[in-house]
């Protein structure tokens, strides 16, 4: 098993907003109820260390 950590791209967004999906059904990772929109989570998150894992190409980590 072969993990790859690079920076996030806007065209991971439709993966990445999965995840954060995953985690708002917790109820527990964050207040919001819904995922935003790229455009609203890219203002309301630091620039910096957006970063993705990947395993065989397919995204299983995001940025939190």
């Amino acid at each position: 098993m072969e993990i790859v950590i690079r920076a996030m791209q806007r065209e991971d967004w439709d993966t990445i907003a999965a995840i954060y999906k995953e985690g708002i059904d917790t109820g527990i990772a964050t207040f919001q109820s819904e995922v935003p929109s790229f455009e609203e989570w890219d203002r309301s998150h630091i620039a910096a260390c957006r970063l993705v894992a990947e395993e065989k190409g397919s995204i299983v980590v995001g940025p939190h």
